[in-house]
């Protein structure tokens, strides 16, 4: 039983490549190392507020019966998965780690959801999808880990029907002097300690996270990245800071 499983998962994957090929890149390097218990310590190391984000970013959605939304950055399918819990829809995760795919889609088959939501491997930049083709498009944590972040949003926004909404969760930078400095002590002290002893993997996360997150939001800060929306077809952004700005939420409508 364990050998037909194990078939049938490589055999969906295999199916769903995508035109382009996935080069090798730093973010599969990164999550390859961590796939199988992502979902355990992605929470831990937020202090348990990982889910909370991710339930308010679904929150952000008005999808109707039937609709098709796209999940790019998917993982291990966490937020395909919340969406599929809360709107009736068919869902396609695509993510560019085959290592963090192989651990959604047994999550996908742990809720029998196989028949809503289907995991593709592909790069963001080269989405293998028509134009307007998603009712909604969704990503988290991507644009740290793009070369273009403009082309990325402008290869997201191709994909979208007009009137369909994007969105995004993405870490940030406290704006308050005494949390920044909190947040500045745990990312570039506290993590990259406390990962030692779990894995080799997770030690190299903790130790890029905090220069990553950092290095991202002063190159491309909230204002920055409205902007692209905005130049990119989706007029009307609306942000949420969460936990005082470590984490950051950002949604839109893409105009007709």
């Amino acid at each position: 039983m364990k050998t037909k499983k194990r078939e049938h998962r490589s055999a969906s994957l295999a199916e769903s490549q995508p035109a382009v090929p996935v080069r090798r890149t730093l973010a599969q390097d990164l999550f390859d190392g961590i796939a199988p218990s992502y979902d355990t310590w992605a929470q831990v190391l937020t202090f348990f507020q990982y889910l909370r984000w991710r339930e308010f970013l679904v929150s952000r959605m008005d999808l109707r019966p039937g609709n098709l939304v796209l999940d790019v950055c998917t993982g291990t399918a966490g937020v395909a998965l919340e969406i599929a819990d809360h709107h009736d829809g068919q869902i396609v995760g695509l993510d560019v780690s085959h290592l963090m795919l192989e651990a959604g889609l047994r999550a996908v088959e742990k809720q029998s959801l196989d028949g809503r939501v289907q995991l593709v491997q592909g790069r963001a930049e080269h989405l293998p999808f028509p134009d307007e083709t998603f009712d909604a498009v969704v990503f988290t944590y991507l644009l740290r880990y793009v070369q273009d972040p403009d082309a990325t949003i402008r290869e997201l926004s191709r994909v979208l029907k007009p009137g369909g909404k994007l969105l995004s969760l993405e870490f940030g930078i406290p704006e308050a002097l005494w949390m920044r400095a909190i947040w500045e002590l745990y990312n570039r002290v506290v993590m990259p300690v406390m990962t030692i002893p779990v894995s080799r993997g997770w030690h190299r996360v903790g130790c890029f996270l905090g220069p990553s997150i950092s290095g991202f939001c002063h190159r491309c800060p909230v204002e920055r990245l409205a902007a692209i929306w905005r130049e990119n077809g989706i007029p009307l952004v609306e942000t949420r800071r969460l936990l005082h700005g470590v984490a950051i939420v950002m949604w839109g409508t893409k105009q007709r």
